[in-house]
């Protein structure tokens, strides 16, 4: 199975390229396109990035929600995996991938994610563990998880919203309504940087507050100002 990986950035030039050369050393290449979709960095990410990538398209402003949208469109692949900049899947991503898709039934299965995992830190195990136990209970995953799914499953799904924040959220709601989301035993590991900028129990909090703006009718974009306006970090917000 050809894998299509869809990564949106914005501003990770110090971290992008030992991240997409780690992910390269994990992948098999031959059945692989890797998507890069800019939202007009300010900094050298797309020049980093550049010689690990096979497609690269910029966008005029930060919204994840439409860069990833754009990669989606871009893709050739018979999955589709979006991927956030400053996450690491499980060695050997694509084989686990394939055998899960090959051995599920297609009609009962909408889309996976795979376990958060942010180290071993206690304040770290307790967020990955409820923002599982959320994913497990309520068919709600974030997108540094880690989505797969099919090109007719986005298709028919509507697919990213193109709104900067909450884009994961509402992709959950739209791709269960086809089937299950299903959060797969394997870990991946988005970094903990801003868990330790701010601590576990800010970033809970600060996100929580975050997710209830929005499921009252807040504007995506005011929420997506606001939350930047807080100095968080990577290719784009994250809820805990």
């Amino acid at each position: 199975m050809k894998f299509s990986v869809i990564i949106p950035t914005w501003n990770e030039g110090p971290h992008i390229s030992h991240a997409l050369k780690r992910f390269r050393e994990i992948s098999d290449s031959s059945s692989l396109e890797v998507i890069l979709v800019d939202g007009w960095s300010a900094d050298n990410t797309v020049a980093q990035a550049t010689p690990w990538v096979d497609h690269i398209k910029l966008l005029e402003r930060p919204n994840r929600g439409a860069q990833l949208h754009a990669g989606a469109k871009l893709a050739t692949g018979d999955l589709l995996f979006f991927l956030h900049a400053d996450a690491q899947p499980p060695n050997k991503w694509q084989e686990y991938l394939e055998k899960v898709w090959l051995t599920r039934r297609r009609g009962a299965l909408a889309a996976t994610v795979f376990s958060i995992d942010y180290g071993s830190k206690l304040p770290y195990r307790l967020v990955a563990a409820g923002q599982n136990l959320r994913t497990r209970l309520f068919q709600v995953a974030y997108g540094d998880q880690g989505f797969c799914t099919t090109p007719e499953n986005y298709e028919k799904s509507g697919g990213f919203p193109e709104i900067p924040l909450m884009e994961d959220v509402e992709f959950s709601r739209r791709i269960r309504a086809l089937g299950r989301l299903e959060l797969l035993p394997a870990p991946i590991w988005p970094s903990a940087r801003r868990l330790r900028k701010h601590g576990a129990l800010w970033n809970s909090v600060r996100n929580r507050w975050i997710s209830l703006c929005y499921r009252c009718g807040k504007d995506p974009d005011e929420l997506w100002k606001r939350y930047y306006a807080q100095g968080s970090l990577g290719s784009g917000p994250r809820r805990r």
